[in-house]
C-alpha cells in the first residue's frame, strides 16, 4: 500500500502524461488493493481529495466494490466531501471508478434515510458537473442524482438539471463511456416522475415519450412502467389517451394494447363514468399501489370531473349548480364542492364563466372571440420561435456531423454484403438500446 500511496503523490500533477501513467498503474494494482482492503482507510487519510483526486477515486472504488467499510458513516461523509472538492481534470480521468463511487454513494444515502439523502444531493450534483464534458451531455451520475431527489421528494432540487436539454451521450470513451441503456432510460423516467411531482405534466409527458420511443428488441420494466404513467398523464393533459408516435418500437406498441388497469381507467374516462373509474381503482388497487401510481390515479379521477365540467361549456350557455353537480356524477349535497371546482377552473382560465351565487346559476362564455394575445403571450411566442430555430440549427449540425463521419461513409460505401459489419462498427459493436 505504501508503494501505491507514493505513486499517487508523485504522479498527481497537472501533466496529462503523469495522470495517464497513474491511471494505468492503479488499474494494474486493483488486485493488490483488494488484498489490502483494510489499509485503504489509512491510505486515504494521507491523501488530499483535491490534489489526489485520481488516486482517491480508485481507492474508494475498491472499497465500494467489496463493501468493506470500517465505519460506514465516516466513509459516507468522506465521499460527500470528496465529490464536492474533487479536481475536475482528474475527475474526468477517473470517470470509471468515480461513476461507480457515485452509484455506491447514492445507494448508501437511500438506504440510510431522508437526512442522508438530503446531504447527498449537493455532492452528487457537483459530480455531475465535473464529469460531463459539457452541460448537454448525459452521464451515468445524472440518473443517480435524480433517483436520490425522487426518493427524498426534493423535486425542486432536480428541476434545474432537468431544465437543461440533453443532446448528446458519449459511447466512444471519455467521462460518459459507462452510460448503460438502463442509466439512459432511468434518467428520463426519473425525470418524468419528478415533473409529475411538480405537477408539470406536459414536461413529464415529453420525458416519458423519450423512454417509450427508444429502440428496443425486448420490453424493459422501465418502459412498461413508463407506459402506465404515460396513459395517466395523457388523460390529465388531453382528457384522452394520445396514441404513441409511429416510430415507437413494435415491442412497446404491442405492450400498449395489453389490457390492464391503465387502459381500464382510459375506458371509464372515455365513458365519463366516475363511478366506473372508482370501481377500477378499487379492484386494481393492489397493482396501482405496486406501481406507486395511486396519487396520479386520484388526480385522474379529479380531472374527470374537470373534463366533464369543461365539456358542458360546449353544450350549454347557462346551468344551475345543482344540474352541473348531477352532470359530473356527484351527489346532490356536493354543490359546494362543485362551486369550488368551478372557481378553481375559472381562476386557471380552463373555462370562462360567471357564477351568480344569489340564484345558483352558472353562465358559460365563449372565449374564442378574445384574439388579443397581449405582450406576455407575444414574448412567449417569440421565445418559442427562437428555441425552435436554435434546435433546427443544432439538428442540421448533427446531420452534417453524421454524414461526414468515417463510420457513416464506411456504411454507405460498403458493398451490400458487408454493410452489417459497418453498421456494427458505427454502433460500437452493440445495440445501445437493447434491454
Amino acid at each position: 500500500m505504501d508503494i501505491v500511496v507514493t505513486q499517487i503523490h508523485t504522479l498527481s500533477t497537472d501533466n496529462e502524461s503523469d495522470l495517464k501513467k497513474l491511471r494505468d498503474f492503479l488499474r494494474h494494482e486493483q488486485e493488490r488493493l483488494k488484498t489490502n482492503i483494510h489499509q485503504i482507510d489509512g491510505a486515504l487519510q494521507t491523501l488530499d481529495p483535491t490534489a489526489n483526486t485520481l488516486g482517491v477515486a480508485f481507492l474508494l472504488s475498491t472499497q465500494c466494490s467489496l463493501g468493506v467499510f470500517a465505519n460506514p458513516a465516516s466513509t459516507f461523509s468522506y465521499i460527500g466531501n470528496f465529490l464536492t472538492v474533487a479536481d475536475e481534470q482528474q475527475a474526468k480521468k477517473a470517470s470509471v471508478p468515480l461513476n461507480f463511487v457515485c452509484k455506491c454513494y447514492a445507494r448508501m444515502a437511500v438506504e440510510d434515510g431522508q437526512r442522508s439523502m438530503m446531504r447527498a444531493l449537493k455532492p452528487l450534483r457537483c459530480a455531475v458537473e465535473k464529469l460531463r464534458p459539457n452541460p448537454e451531455t448525459l452521464t451515468p451520475v445524472h440518473a443517480e442524482f435524480l433517483r436520490v431527489c425522487l426518493k427524498a421528494k426534493a423535486y425542486h432540487v432536480a428541476a434545474s438539471l432537468l431544465d437543461q436539454p440533453i443532446f448528446d451521450i458519449d459511447v466512444n470513451g471519455g467521462a460518459c463511456a459507462q452510460l448503460t441503456p438502463q442509466s439512459f432510460l432511468c434518467f428520463f423516467f426519473y425525470g418524468a416522475l419528478i415533473r409529475i411531482g411538480l405537477k408539470q405534466y406536459v414536461d413529464a409527458m415529453r420525458l416519458l415519450l423519450v423512454v417509450l420511443t427508444c429502440p428496443a428488441s425486448c420490453l424493459s420494466a422501465i418502459q412498461a412502467d413508463a407506459y402506465k404513467k404515460y396513459v395517466l398523464v395523457s388523460l390529465l393533459i388531453h382528457g384522452e389517451l394520445k396514441a404513441l408516435p409511429v416510430y415507437s418500437s413494435h415491442i412497446v406498441q404491442r405492450y400498449a394494447k395489453n389490457p390492464g388497469y391503465a387502459l381500464d381507467i382510459v375506458e371509464a374516462f372515455k365513458q365519463g363514468d366516475p363511478a366506473g373509474l372508482q370501481r377500477v381503482v378499487d379492484e386494481k388497487s393492489q397493482h396501482i399501489l405496486a406501481d406507486q401510481s395511486l396519487g396520479l390515479v386520484k388526480q385522474v379521477a379529479t380531472s374527470l370531473r374537470r373534463h366533464k365540467a369543461k365539456m358542458l361549456t360546449n353544450t350549454y350557455l347557462t346551468l344551475s349548480l345543482a344540474e352541473i353537480t348531477k352532470q359530473i356524477g356527484l351527489e346532490e349535497d356536493c354543490i359546494g364542492e362543485v362551486e369550488e371546482l368551478l372557481f378553481d377552473m375559472v381562476s386557471k382560465k380552463e373555462i370562462i364563466a360567471r357564477i351568480d351565487q344569489s340564484t345558483g346559476n352558472v353562465s358559460f362564455e365563449d372565449g374564442a372571440a378574445d384574439t388579443d394575445l397581449g405582450p406576455e403571450v407575444t414574448d412567449q411566442l417569440q421565445l418559442k420561435m427562437s428555441q425552435i430555430l436554435m434546435l433546427t440549427e443544432r439538428i442540421a449540425a448533427f446531420e452534417q456531423e453524421v454524414v461526414s463521419s468515417e463510420a457513416y461513409v464506411r456504411k454507405t460505401t460498403a458493398p451490400d454484403g458487408d454493410r452489417s459489419g459497418a453498421v456494427a462498427a458505427a454502433l460500437g459493436g452493440f445495440d445501445f438500446m437493447d434491454m
